[in-house]
């Protein structure tokens, strides 16, 4: 072929060989290179200019090659819908990092950049030169710090649709969080009620919380480097209460023991607190309180000690808020950012499990330490007439006590049920419409009362005739009436009749009508059959016998299934075939992992196979729907008849 041809008519995936596997001098390169000229197509004409830059040009390249690649990228503008999500600059890094690329070129062609084109082009795999230029570019556009504002939440600045992106390169994280807007200060308008203006504070405020975490979300890798960022810092404390309760599962296991660890180092102040003001409110003065404290208040920082003074003062209302201040700091810790390491099961998406980083017993042994800690708070625990307690928060942190603590001695027993007999109280009267719905925050409250009071009775009594009658015995109850079961109910029942191995069962198929619970988990009640991975098997392979119903079931029998931590090949198998293959993965993935290496290790490279697999029978209802798929996958492999669905 004659080399000053343009060869319009040759199909792409030839000329991206072509230019794959030539020299830059080379007649093949060189009609691509004049192919990539004369191009309209604007996709052809990308992966074209993509294959060039990698294979023949891939060390020189012309100033033209460069800027057309960047030119076809700057050109494809995001929709106005939603700007954030356009399209990829894959082929303008590609040029931006290429060592022909100039100085003068880079910054021109970064200044043509949107700030959302900008973060694409700041990610990890650009060049350590091409990160520095981003990073100036951006300090060059934003380069005064603002104060956070709530519209721009909607309306961010250029620094935070940078830092929106994933796997950013950690110079342009640097430069990018520099410019975050700082922490807000509303400015008070003429005539406004103060109440007017603390609302708009507050919102303000909760805009830079949300902030940071989709700051903190998008950057899982930079954890560490935030956090030591922020020391000193007005974020600070809003970027340690995320990775300790917001986020806890993404962050590196080291971290967010440190985190956890400081956060418990803060309690004994909150103990101090209780103690001197308590002893004030008895009768103390001032002067006798800090003498009597003297060693401990020596200890201090300035601000922490202003604070105390500040409570220590004739002020009614501070006072009872500091003779509080240990339980009720305890109890917004365990109903806030400690209430995912102390219940890890909470932290769920779409329906599924959290992977942690954490190990499980790393996060056991951070919740004793909570649970010790909250032990000195219970102790200091006393009524208060002027406020009972009616509120499952305030409760919750008993309970999460009694769950965690390693030891219950005889005092933590008698305070915690004094602290019972208080909620009773609170409730007493507690009975207008709505309030004891399911879910309701009294309904909760009056949850949480019944296991505790349990957690500390001896011996453990029996269910007792109102559960009996609401659940009956357990070989008369119905999978549908421990579906509908509150959480602690169900918890409750199953501790009263504890080792009825066929009751465990039942409450585990309960699980496909109510696959989402808050405080009880399908990994909690496996634990509590006498053989957990042969039951599981038996209810898996003979779903239809034991479960029925319609695709609903189906699909939350199989999400729960494969959302246990387990590589059994023989229970994945036994789940419904057709199923099976419709569950997606973890984090969004089209297909769940463990169901296609276990097609791929039955079928291998077997051609024949995957082409008896595709036409098998298996569907989405009907009795074909029960179709297991390790019996599907054999008679693909094995060429032999399609097996009958399972019988009922």
């Amino acid at each position: 072929m004659d080399s000053g041809e343009a060869a319009p008519h040759l199909p792409l995936n030839f000329l991206c060989a072509l230019a794959a596997d030539s020299r830059a001098d080379d007649p093949p390169a060189l009609m691509a290179a004049e192919q990539a000229r004369s191009m309209e197509e604007g996709m052809e004409r990308r992966e074209l200019l993509e294959a060039l830059l990698h294979g023949p040009y891939n060390d020189s390249a012309p100033s033209w090659l460069l800027e057309a690649a960047i030119d076809s990228d700057l050109a494809r503008k995001p929709p106005q819908s939603d700007p954030f999500y356009g399209p990829s600059m894959d082929l303008a890094l590609l040029a931006l990092s290429h060592p022909s690329c100039t100085p003068q070129l880079q910054n021109e062609s970064l200044e043509r950049c949107t700030a959302v084109q900008l973060g694409r082009l700041g990610s990890a795999q650009a060049s350590d030169l091409l990160a520095d230029a981003v990073a100036e570019a951006l300090r060059e556009r934003k380069p005064h710090q603002q104060r956070m504002k709530v519209e721009f939440l909607d309306t961010p600045t250029d620094a935070q649709l940078v830092l929106r992106h994933h796997q950013l390169h950690s110079t342009v994280i640097s430069a990018a969080v520099d410019l975050l807007p700082s922490y807000p200060l509303v400015d008070e308008n003429d005539g406004e009620d103060t109440s007017l203006w603390l609302k708009r504070q507050e919102a303000a405020e909760n805009a830079w919380r949300t902030m940071w975490k989709q700051v903190l979300t998008a950057h899982p890798d930079h954890h560490r480097f935030l956090v030591d960022w922020s020391d000193n810092k007005d974020s600070g404390h809003v970027i340690r209460e995320h990775l300790l309760g917001s986020i806890p599962w993404d962050v590196e296991p080291e971290l967010l023991e440190e985190i956890a660890k400081d956060d418990l180092a803060s309690f004994p102040l909150s103990v101090l607190t209780t103690r001197m003001c308590r002893m004030r409110r008895d009768g103390a003065t001032e002067q006798e309180v800090r003498d009597h404290f003297a060693h401990d208040l020596a200890a201090l920082a300035p601000r922490q000690r202003k604070h105390i003074d500040e409570l220590l003062t004739e002020d009614e209302y501070a006072l009872r808020y500091g003779c509080q201040a240990a339980v009720s700091s305890t109890a917004r810790a365990a109903d806030g950012r400690w209430r995912y390491i102390l219940n890890p099961g909470l932290a769920r998406q779409y329906g599924k499990p959290r992977p942690w980083r954490a190990s499980a017993d790393q996060l056991a042994s951070l919740a004793q330490n909570f649970a010790e800690h909250a032990a000195v708070a219970l102790e200091l625990w006393e009524p208060d007439p002027k406020s009972p307690i009616h509120s499952a928060k305030e409760l919750r942190w008993v309970h999460d006590l009694l769950q965690h603590l390693p030891v219950i001695t005889p005092q933590v027993k008698e305070k915690a049920r004094l602290v019972c007999r208080e909620v009773k109280r609170g409730l007493t009267g507690r009975w207008s419409h709505g309030r004891y719905g399911p879910g309701s925050d009294d309904q909760q409250a009056r949850e949480l009362l019944d296991i505790i009071g349990r957690m500390v009775a001896e011996p453990f009594p029996d269910p007792g005739p109102a559960r009996t009658a609401s659940l009956g015995k357990p070989q008369q109850v119905t999978v549908r009436d421990l579906a509908g079961a509150p959480d602690a109910a169900l918890d409750e029942y199953l501790r009263g009749h504890e080792g009825d191995d066929a009751l465990v069962e039942k409450a585990l198929l309960s699980f496909a009508s109510r696959a989402y619970r808050r405080d009880l988990s399908f990994a909690d009640v496996l634990r509590r059959h006498s053989d957990p991975q042969r039951a599981l098997l038996d209810l898996t392979r003979n779903l239809r016998r034991h479960l029925g119903g319609g695709p609903n079931l189906r699909e939350a029998w199989a999400n729960t299934v494969l959302g246990l931590p387990t590589d059994d090949f023989e229970l994945i198998r036994a789940l419904p075939a057709w199923t099976a293959l419709k569950t997606r993965g973890p984090r969004g993935q089209a297909a769940h992992p463990a169901v296609t290496s276990v097609v791929r290790t039955a079928l291998g490279d077997d051609a024949e196979a995957w082409q008896r697999f595709a036409t098998s029978p298996a569907g989405y209802a009907g009795p074909a729907a029960w179709l297991r798929l390790g019996d599907l996958l054999d008679a693909a492999a094995n060429g032999t008849p399609w097996p009958t669905p399972p019988h009922k």
